[in-house]
């Protein structure tokens, strides 16, 4: 969506895959992700995860920019993996497709996932495909609780890639997309060819595919 740096500076309506609207000021434009600032934070937003950008018909309310609460970045361009990158250690909202919002921090990148830390589901394990969006919090802390540091240091065991890391907990409870699903919680019994084959609570077997996966965490 390089084509939208014209607009860089108006405002702008954004409608997302899952049909939700955001309203703001077109900040930044990059190769996979652009910044809109909404009146009161930075959401920096997948273009993956976007249906389509129109200049807003009507505009309400005033976006003066506060800039304590956008992410320092490095470099002349910017891209959703530096800007997770960059958001390592700071209290964010991320939303995931499927409509899935989670609050916490992220600890680490790997290939083709994020490790989160969320004091509601403790380690997240999120690909980042899915990431819809996300929004810091400067100097803020999650559900006014004070995190360990411990909570957020790298953990040298985790897979390189997702698929690997669904494999490590091969024989283990899971819990897939927050636990919205009951069918989505349960042992793992495999993890191969592109599929979960889950044992849930009925002792049913069910085969997820990895690829609409939006997280887990055992």
């Amino acid at each position: 969506m390089n084509n939208l740096s014209p607009y860089t500076g108006q405002i702008v309506e954004i409608e997302l895959t899952s049909k939700k609207h955001i309203t703001g000021k077109l900040i930044e434009v990059g190769s996979d992700i652009i910044v809109v600032f909404n009146g009161q934070k930075f959401v920096y937003l997948s273009v993956m995860h976007i249906n389509h950008v129109k200049m807003a018909e009507s505009i309400d309310g005033e976006y003066a920019i506060d800039d304590s609460s956008k992410l320092e970045m490095k470099g002349t361009s910017i891209s959703l993996r530096g800007i997770l990158t960059n958001a390592i250690g700071i209290f964010v909202e991320v939303s995931l497709s499927g409509n899935h919002t989670v609050y916490g921090y992220i600890r680490q990148i790997q290939a083709d996932y994020v490790v989160f830390y969320s004091p509601a589901f403790n380690n997240l394990n999120i690909p980042i495909v899915h990431f819809k969006w996300l929004i810091p919090y400067i100097d803020q802390t999650p559900y006014d609780i004070k995190i360990a540091s411990s909570e957020l240091v790298v953990d040298p065991t985790c897979a390189d890639t997702f698929e690997e890391q669904l494999k490590s907990v091969i024989g283990k409870m899971v819990i897939f997309d927050l636990g919205k699903d009951p069918q989505k919680i349960g042992m793992v019994k495999a993890a191969e060819n592109n599929a979960v084959e889950l044992i849930t609570g009925n002792s049913k077997i069910i085969y997820i595919n990895t690829s609409h996966i939006k997280s887990f965490h055992d």
